[in-house]
């Protein structure tokens, strides 16, 4: 079953189970849908098939909105739910949602081959933000 789980991200609230089967429509046997209020699961029998959804449906648009389609991440042992995970976020020490420490969790960045080439920046511009022209610290 690994690999067949995938994440839809800025889903619209009102996006039904049969948009989201109309949406995959072609892509193999769903599994299971597990819809969230702006985001969502969807199993596929094959990880095949959700590698393609992924890769092809990855900005496209579902109930006029643009959606991000992912792998999901791995649930974790003691996760809540189907959801899974538990915690953790941007914040994990805020607003009581657990104290894990988040170097445990995520692996390492990846280095890739992708680069980004910026031109025409002042010369005042250095690549902290905070010290951008017009920004206090």
């Amino acid at each position: 079953m690994s690999g067949c789980r995938i994440f839809v991200g800025r889903l619209n609230p009102s996006a039904r189970e049969k948009d989201v089967e109309r949406f995959f429509k072609g892509y193999g046997r769903i599994r299971d849908i597990d819809l969230k209020r702006g985001f969502g699961f969807v199993e596929f029998d094959d990880p095949r098939d959700a590698e393609d959804a992924v890769y092809e449906l990855d900005g496209k648009e579902l109930c006029n909105e643009r959606v991000t389609i992912e792998h999901a991440r791995v649930r974790l042992r003691g996760g809540r739910g189907r959801g899974g995970g538990g915690g953790g976020g941007r914040f994990p020490d805020r607003y009581g949602r657990g104290s894990q420490d988040s170097r445990s969790r995520n692996p390492p960045p990846m280095r890739t081959e992708n680069r980004l080439i910026v031109e025409n920046l002042s010369s005042r511009v250095s690549w902290q933000v905070s010290s951008l022209p017009g920004r206090s610290k």
